[in-house]
């Protein structure tokens, strides 16, 4: 078991309330049935063990899931380590969202993208 919860009808998202898109995402997911857990990265910082989670749900790693634009650096070389800097030193610099749930994780970059974890509950719907 990781640091971050794994119930079954929870939804994890990590966000920066700086970034509008990350914003639009976590409301299509309050939006939800699901319980939804969400961590503003602009106002709490994140430990290393748990970006490096985030990057082992994601199957990726850190550098991947940081905008090279945001730091006007090319990346693709640095460690997890230098990315754990970067990504607690400047929020900005996520590529977009983070979200989990027990099964599943993306990095949504789109916010309609985010719609793959809310569960249509069609059977509650009444047919005329």
């Amino acid at each position: 078991m990781g640091v971050f919860s794994d119930h079954n009808r929870q939804i994890t998202c990590i966000y920066n309330s700086e970034d509008n898109r990350d914003v639009q995402t976590l409301a299509y997911i309050k939006a939800s049935e699901k319980s939804v857990h969400s961590l503003d990265i602009a106002n709490v910082q994140l430990t290393g063990t748990q970006w490096a989670e985030l990057a082992e749900r994601l199957n990726t790693r850190l550098c991947n899931i940081i905008d090279d634009k945001a730091i006007d650096k090319d990346i693709e070389h640095f460690d997890d380590s230098d990315c754990i800097t970067i990504l607690r030193q400047n929020p900005a610099a996520l590529k977009g969202a983070i979200v989990f749930t027990k099964t599943k994780a993306k990095l949504v970059e789109n916010p309609s993208k985010v719609l793959e974890f809310i569960d249509a509950d069609s059977e509650n719907i009444k047919k005329y």
